[in-house]
């Protein structure tokens, strides 16, 4: 018996239209005018299909493939893979269609019910104006918003909060044997993953004087939250100062050549980030949703920064790369449809919240494959006990293994090189 989860954000689109799939998997919408919108108003937008599934097997991996009929032959767009052993309400991503009313679906490990509703949401237009990227970590910004950035190269700004200098063992250095002491190995990561994150962008055409690294600690952003006048040391290299890894900026900060590790001088450098740049879109880890303390405190630092600088973008797209006790999501192999997080938010009040979803191009995928893989954080081989575990779910997933592509050996080459990068969207009342 399929365990009963409902994944579940409380949303509020701009179109809703009852549907329903027939026998051929083609899905008919209620509303005429609805299914006669123009690609012009479908293209450019998000679209979900929300359904209620049921697993038809244990171990291999439901998936809904999206058909496109609208020419003399049904063309694939994507597939979108679902949990095993489960049953319940899930979001079927369709953005990237050009026409609502020649839809089909066809149906692998699983059932669908006929009743179905379809959701629209207006994507905001990025082209309007610059965008800013909270990167918590180097390779936070790739993960999430390689596809946003390399569209929109010039108006992109990354700013990187840490330069993820954190090593909790020797034996996890880059490069064995290099560095004898936990505090030279810890400096020395920090230092080449701030150069990956002040370089990386460039292959998308990122200008490196809009490529920002604070530098503020690993893994102490929360605390310098909650303290935010106490200087706190880097958790494994005690005589580190911000100022260690800022050197390729080409912007100068406030708080250069007197950083301290402090909330204070974070936010300040934030509110004056916000004042130069005056961003119209704010990309930024979901705090309710991405469980990492660095990401839900740096969401908390730019909330407090926006507050004192007094310039309120137009919305904010929010990310979850990392999910509480999930992994392999996105579920299956690159290249697939990326669905919306596994979830279950209630709140007592009305909520606003859109999804955004922006379609990648193949090559765009392409591309954010080599970005990732000039992360050195996202380096190395997997331990034989991950490579098995690995090899045997994908046994038994149903899916060809010659359909996985295997660019690298971490989880992120799966599960964040997919046909979508989604958000939660957030439009800001300016006062």
């Amino acid at each position: 018996m399929p365990i009963q989860r409902d994944h579940h954000l409380p949303l509020a689109p701009d179109w809703e239209c009852k549907a329903t799939i027939n026998d051929n998997g083609i899905i008919q919408l209620a509303d005429p005018a609805i299914a006669a919108l123009s690609a012009g108003d479908v293209r450019p937008n998000t679209w979900m299909l929300e359904v209620r599934y049921r697993a038809t097997s244990h171990w291999k991996l439901p998936a809904v493939s999206i058909l496109d009929r609208s020419k003399s032959q049904a063309t694939e767009l994507f597939t979108q893979y679902l949990e095993p052993n489960e049953t319940g309400k899930r979001l079927i991503n369709l953005t990237g269609i050009e026409s609502l009313d020649q839809l089909q679906l066809t149906l692998k490990h699983l059932t669908l019910e006929a009743d179905v509703t379809l959701l629209g949401f207006r994507n905001p237009d990025l082209a309007n104006g610059p965008i800013l990227i909270i990167a918590p970590h180097p390779d936070d910004a790739e993960l999430a918003a390689f596809g946003i950035y390399s569209q929109h190269p010039k108006n992109t700004w990354i700013v990187t909060i840490t330069a993820g200098e954190r090593l909790k063992r020797l034996d996890k250095q880059y490069w064995p044997g290099l560095d004898d002491s936990l505090d030279e190995a810890s400096q020395r990561k920090g230092f080449i993953r701030a150069w990956n994150s002040a370089t990386t962008p460039l292959l998308a055409g990122v200008p490196a004087e809009q490529l920002i690294m604070l530098a503020y600690f690993n893994d102490t952003l929360a605390e310098l939250f909650e303290k935010p006048d106490t200087v706190v040391p880097s958790q494994s290299a005690p005589t580190l100062t911000p100022d260690a890894y800022r050197q390729w900026n080409k912007l100068s900060l406030p708080s250069d050549s007197q950083a301290q590790n402090t909330g204070e001088n974070l936010q300040r450098d934030l509110t004056w980030l916000l004042n130069k740049i005056k961003p119209t879109a704010i990309i930024t880890p979901h705090p309710d949703i991405d469980p990492h303390a660095d990401h839900i405190a740096s969401t908390r630092h730019l909330q407090a920064a926006i507050e004192q600088s007094g310039h309120v973008p137009d919305h904010l797209l929010l990310y979850a790369n990392h999910l509480k006790s999930t992994r392999g999501f996105p579920r299956g192999p690159a290249h697939a449809a990326a669905g919306v997080w596994p979830t279950h938010v209630t709140t007592p009040s009305p909520r606003n919240d859109r999804i955004a979803s922006f379609p990648l191009s193949i090559e765009v995928q392409k591309l954010k494959a080599l970005a990732l893989h000039s992360m050195h954080d996202l380096g190395g081989t997997p331990g034989l006990e991950r490579q098995l575990k690995r090899k045997f779910k994908r046994l038994l997933s149903g899916i060809p293994s010659a359909d996985w592509s295997d660019y690298s050996g971490h989880d992120f080459f799966q599960t964040h090189i997919k046909a979508h990068e989604n958000f939660v969207l957030q439009h800001l009342k300016k006062s």
